[in-house]
């Protein structure tokens, strides 16, 4: 089945996708086991400048493009 992801992920670049999977896969990991991200240093300092719930909805972006980039990209590496 060739279609318009198959054709980018079978470059060069596949070792990156599955980096990048795998960091993907690490983030949602880390949000079922409860890892507070408002406790990271940079997040700590940015929280001075901007408000807490620009950050937590930051980070609630970050869970969202992991899950969409495993949803999306995972079956080409995997079949």
């Amino acid at each position: 089945m060739d279609n318009i992801i198959n054709g980018d992920l079978s470059s060069s670049n596949q070792m990156i996708n599955i980096a990048l999977l795998l960091l993907a896969a690490m983030r949602i990991w880390l949000e079922i086991m409860g890892f507070d991200f408002n406790s990271l240093p940079m997040t700590k300092g940015l929280a001075r400048m901007q408000g807490k719930s620009d950050l937590n909805s930051f980070h609630r972006m970050g869970l969202v493009f992991s899950i969409g980039y495993i949803v999306l990209f995972a079956p080409s590496v995997f079949f």
